[in-house]
């Protein structure tokens, strides 16, 4: 998986793309959109990796530092 198709994945869907990291099988995508559904964050997930590749998927608002602001953050496992 290319975490640059992931991205493009967020941001053709219209959010705004913080942060996209992967460690070892962990990936973590961050959008500035607070209070984003956590439903289509799924489907989009699942919908660009394949449902199949991903494992304990999470969606969580995280405060930012240094402001007032929240993003959501998507998290999961990905399987090879």
């Amino acid at each position: 998986m290319e975490l640059t198709e992931l991205e493009s994945a967020f941001e053709d869907a219209g959010y705004e793309v913080v942060e996209t990291t992967r460690n070892r099988d962990r990936v973590r995508v961050g959008v500035r959109e607070a209070g984003a559904d956590a439903g289509d964050l799924r489907a989009l997930v699942t919908d660009t990796v394949g449902e199949d590749a991903v494992l304990g998927l999470a969606v969580e608002a995280e405060s930012v530092d240094g402001t007032d602001g929240m993003n959501t953050v998507v998290t999961f496992r990905y399987r090879d």
